[in-house]
C-alpha cells in the first residue's frame, strides 16, 4: 500500500518522461516566450541584437560585481537606512524586538550561505536591522529627562566644563551638581548656558548661577532641522540663559569629565596665546580656529565671506584638515627616517611614519575640540593609516565604508547632520572617481625635470580642480536641503585658495605646534598668517561676485533621497551597471521643485507671525523676539533679510491693541496685544493670534500658547480648493510636532487644552456654564 500511494509521487515528481518534467507554469511560460518571440521579430534586426547584447553585457557586469565581492558595499548603505528608519518611527521602537529579529536575520544568513540570492537578501535586511536596533541601543544608553521650565528663574550649582566664547556672548556646558534643585524637576546633568560676553569663567571652575530656563529646542517649522536632538544625544538636558554674572561656589573636588576638560583647555589657552603673540586680527583668529579649535572671535563678515565664496569647509575642523596633518606628520617622518641609510634598510619606516601620524592626529583631535565632524574625520584618517600599517591600499571605497559603520554605530544621530551626510558624500565621490582614474598613473611620463615639472603641476592644478568639482557636485543637494544655499564660485575660489591652504596655513600650522615646546614656534606662525591672508583674500575677491551669494529653495526629504541613491550607484557600481544611477537622479531631478510653502507661520510664542504678502515674500510681525526662529523660516525659503531687517513687517498694520495683517485668501489675521481688542478681532478677522483668554462666541479661529505647546510652529497652507472639493478660502493647517510623534529627545506634550464648548441658542446656559 504505501508504495502505491508512493509511486505516482515519484512518478510525478522524479520519475518523469522529458514531456513531462515542465513546470506546472510552462504554459504561462510559453505564452510569455511566444509573446516576447512575436515582440522581437516586429524589431528591427539591429536594435534587437543590441538589447541581447545590452543584457548580456549587464549580466556580465553583475556577475562580475558579485565575483570580486564588491556588493558588500551597499552594507553600509543598507546599515544608514536602518538608522534612518528608526529615527522616523513615531514613538520608540521595542528594543528586545529589535535585537531578536537581528538575532533571527545573522542565524538566518548563516543558514542560506549557501544560496547566493536567498544569502544576499537576508544579509541585507539584517544590515538594515543592525542599524535600526543601532539606533534603539545608543538612545537606551543615552536616556536622560528634559528639564521643564518654571514660571520663573532657578539657580543652578555646578562646574564648567565647556567655554565658548561668540561674538555676541558667551556659552558655557554647566555639569551641575547631584542633588534637587528648587523649582526643577527633573533635574538635568548639563545645562547649556548663554552669558553675557565676558562673563564666562575659566572651565573647572565650580559656580552658581541664577537661570531663565528655556523652553526645549525643537523645529523652527515643519519640516525643519529638529535643533533638540543633537543637545539631547550629547546629554544636555536644558537650555537657558544666565541672569547676573556667575558666582563662584564652595571649591569641591571636579569630576573626572571636568578634570579632562581643564588639561585640555589649558593647552589650547596656551596655543591660542602663542598664536595671538605672532599675529594680530583676522589672521591671528583664523589660525587659532584651525589650530586650537576656537572660532570664537572670527569676525561674522568674514565667516559669510567664506559661506558665499563656498571656503567655509576650511574653518570647520574636518577630513581636509585631519588629512593634512597626517599627511604632513607621514612625510616629514618617513622622509626623515630615509635620509638615514641604515634606518631604512633596518626599520619599517613607513610604519613607524604611520604610527607617528596617528598619533598626531589623535593629538590634534583632542585639541580641536573633539567635535563630532573632527571625530568623523579622525576615524577615517584611522583606517587609513592602518591599512599603511598592515600593508593594504590606504584609500578605498571599503574604508570608506567601514568608517561609515565606525561613525554610525557610535553616533547613529549623526546620520542626520548635515555635516555628516556632506562628509561622506564628498568621500565617496572622490574616492570613487580617483579609483577610475587610476589607470593613468601608469601612462609613461616625460624625461627631464622640465616635463616633470609640467607635469607635477599640471598634476596639481588638475588634482585640485578635480577635487573641487566632485566634492561640490556630490555635497550640492545636501547643501540645498539643509541650508538652502549653494556656491556657484566655490569651483574658482578653491582652484585659487587650496595651494596656500595645503603648502602654508596647514603645514605651517602644524609646525608651529611642533615647535612650541622648543620656544621657535613663532618662526612658524608669521608663514601661516602669510596663507590665511592669501586665502581671505581670495575669499572676499569671489563672494562679491555676481551672484556669489547662491540662495535657492529647499527640496523636499524625497528628492535627497534619491539623489543619494543614484550617488551611491554611480560610485559603487562599475561598468555599465552604472547607467542604473541615470534612474533615480532623473527622478530626483523631477521632483526637485520645492516643498509648497506656508502663507502662515505662528511661531510657539504667539507673538511672532509671518504672513505671506503679494510679492511672494514673508511680512513677519516680532521678529525680534524671535531671532533665530525667524531667521530659519528665511533661509528656508532662500530670503536674505534678516530678522532685524527694516521693513520686514511691512504687510502688518498696528495700534497700541495689536496688529492685523491680510491674508492671501481674503480677510486678516489679528494678533491682539490687549484683551480689550479681542472682541472686535473675533468679528473682523479669520485667524486671531492671542495670549489672552478668548471669548466662548468667537466665531474666528484662535490661536493660544496653550495650543502652540502641543503643536509647536503652526504653518497654514491656502488652498484655492476647486482641484480638491474644498470651499473657496479653505487652510491646510500643519503642526511642527504632531501628537502622535512622541520620542525621548522631544519634551513630554502638555495635557490637552480642555476645548471650547460652542454657544447654544440659550444665553442663560451660557451664562451659567460659564
Amino acid at each position: 500500500m504505501p508504495s502505491d500511494r508512493n509511486g505516482p509521487q515519484r512518478g510525478i515528481w522524479g520519475d518523469m518522461t522529458q514531456q513531462d518534467q515542465r513546470p506546472a507554469h510552462s504554459g504561462r511560460a510559453a505564452v510569455l516566450g511566444g509573446a516576447r518571440t512575436a515582440a522581437r521579430r516586429a524589431m528591427p534586426p539591429g536594435f534587437a541584437r543590441f538589447l541581447d547584447a545590452l543584457r548580456a553585457r549587464l549580466a556580465a557586469d553583475l556577475a562580475a560585481e558579485a565575483a570580486s565581492g564588491r556588493l558588500i558595499l551597499w552594507l553600509p548603505a543598507a546599515f544608514t537606512l536602518g538608522i534612518l528608519l528608526y529615527f522616523g518611527a513615531a514613538r520608540e521602537p521595542s528594543l528586545s524586538i529589535a535585537v531578536a529579529l537581528l538575532a533571527a536575520l545573522c542565524g538566518g544568513a548563516v543558514l542560506l550561505r549557501a544560496r547566493p540570492v536567498a544569502f544576499g537578501a537576508v544579509v541585507t535586511l539584517a544590515a538594515i536591522t543592525a542599524g535600526f536596533t543601532t539606533g534603539s541601543v545608543r538612545t537606551a544608553l543615552v536616556a536622560h529627562e528634559i528639564a521643564t521650565p518654571g514660571k520663573g528663574p532657578v539657580r543652578l550649582s555646578g562646574f564648567v566644563e565647556r567655554v565658548e566664547h561668540r561674538p555676541k556672548g558667551d556659552r558655557i556646558l554647566l555639569r551641575l551638581d547631584a542633588g534637587p534643585v528648587k523649582g526643577l524637576d527633573p533635574v538635568p546633568r548639563l545645562v547649556r548656558l548663554t552669558l553675557r560676553k565676558g562673563w564666562a569663567p575659566p572651565v573647572g571652575t565650580h559656580v552658581t548661577q541664577l537661570t531663565q530656563l528655556l523652553p526645549p529646542l525643537g523645529p523652527a517649522m515643519p519640516g525643519a532641522h529638529d535643533f533638540g536632538r543633537n543637545p539631547w544625544f550629547a546629554g544636555i538636558g536644558g537650555v537657558g540663559y544666565g541672569l547676573g554674572k556667575p558666582k563662584l561656589a564652595e571649591p569641591a573636588e571636579p569630576p573626572l569629565s571636568v578634570r579632562l576638560a581643564m588639561a585640555v583647555e589649558a593647552v589650547r589657552d596656551s596655543l591660542s596665546r602663542r598664536i595671538r603673540a605672532s599675529l594680530a586680527g583676522t589672521p591671528a583668529e583664523i589660525a587659532v580656529a584651525l589650530v586650537a579649535g576656537d572660532r570664537s572671535a572670527i569676525a561674522p563678515q568674514v565667516e559669510e565671506s567664506m559661506r558665499v565664496s563656498g571656503l567655509t569647509h576650511i574653518l570647520s575642523i574636518s577630513g581636509l584638515h585631519m588629512a593634512l596633518v597626517a599627511g604632513t606628520l607621514f612625510a616629514f617622518v618617513r622622509g626623515g627616517l630615509a635620509l638615514v641609510p641604515a634606518l631604512a634598510l633596518g626599520f619599517p619606516i613607513k610604519s613607524l611614519a604611520a604610527i607617528v601620524a596617528l598619533t598626531g592626529s589623535a593629538a590634534y583631535l583632542v585639541l580641536s575640540g573633539n567635535d563630532v565632524p573632527a571625530q568623523r574625520s579622525f576615524v577615517m584618517t584611522a583606517l587609513v593609516l592602518s591599512g599603511v600599517l598592515v600593508g593594504r591600499p590606504a584609500l578605498t571605497l571599503r574604508t570608506v565604508g567601514v568608517a561609515g559603520i565606525c561613525v554610525l554605530a557610535f553616533t547613529p544621530e549623526a546620520a542626520l547632520d548635515p555635516g555628516t551626510q556632506m562628509s561622506f558624500a564628498a568621500t565617496l565621490a572622490l574616492v570613487a572617481a580617483y579609483e577610475r582614474l587610476r589607470p593613468l598613473r601608469a601612462l609613461p611620463r616625460p624625461d627631464g625635470w622640465v616635463g616633470q615639472g609640467v607635469v607635477w603641476l599640471a598634476v596639481l592644478v588638475g588634482g585640485t580642480a578635480l577635487t573641487s568639482l566632485v566634492a561640490g557636485l556630490a555635497t550640492a543637494p545636501y547643501g540645498i536641503f539643509h541650508f538652502q544655499r549653494v556656491a556657484p564660485y566655490g569651483l574658482l575660489a578653491n582652484l585659487a585658495a587650496m595651494p596656500a591652504v595645503s603648502f602654508l596655513v596647514m603645514p605651517f600650522g602644524l609646525l608651529g605646534v611642533l615647535l612650541m615646546p622648543f620656544g621657535f614656534d613663532h618662526l612658524a606662525w608669521p608663514v601661516m598668517g602669510k596663507g590665511i591672508e592669501i586665502m581671505v583674500a581670495v575669499s572676499d575677491a569671489v563672494a562679491v561676485l555676481p551672484g556669489a551669494d547662491g540662495r535657492v529653495d529647499t527640496v523636499g526629504a524625497p528628492t535627497l533621497a534619491l539623489f543619494s541613491l543614484g550617488l551611491a550607484a554611480l560610485c559603487l557600481l562599475r561598468g555599465l551597471l552604472t547607467a542604473v544611477a541615470i534612474v533615480p537622479f532623473a527622478l530626483a531631478l523631477l521632483m526637485s521643485g520645492a516643498p509648497p510653502r506656508p502663507d502662515i507661520l505662528i511661531a510657539p510664542d504667539a507673538q511672532t507671525v509671518a504672513v505671506r504678502g503679494p510679492d511672494g515674500r514673508l511680512s513677519v510681525l516680532g521678529a525680534r523676539s524671535q531671532r533665530l526662529v525667524v531667521e530659519q523660516w528665511m533661509t528656508r525659503e532662500g530670503d536674505m533679510r534678516k530678522a532685524g531687517a527694516e521693513g520686514i513687517a511691512a504687510l502688518f498694520t498696528c495700534d497700541p491693541l495689536g496688529c492685523t495683517a491680510p491674508l492671501p485668501g481674503g480677510g486678516t489675521i489679528a494678533v491682539s496685544r490687549r484683551a480689550e481688542s479681542l472682541e472686535a478681532d473675533c468679528l473682523e478677522s479669520r485667524i486671531v493670534v492671542t495670549r489672552d483668554v478668548p471669548p466662548r462666541r468667537c466665531p474666528a479661529q484662535v490661536v493660544t500658547p496653550q495650543t502652540l505647546q502641543r503643536t509647536g510652529t503652526l504653518a497654514y497652507h491656502f488652498r484655492d480648493g476647486a482641484s480638491e472639493g474644498a470651499s473657496r478660502g479653505d487652510w491646510h493647517v500643519e503642526p511642527t510636532r504632531r501628537p502622535q510623534v512622541q520620542r525621548p529627545w522631544m519634551p513630554p506634550l502638555p495635557p490637552e487644552p480642555t476645548p471650547q464648548r460652542p454657544p447654544t441658542d440659550d444665553p442663560e446656559a451660557d451664562a451659567a456654564s460659564e
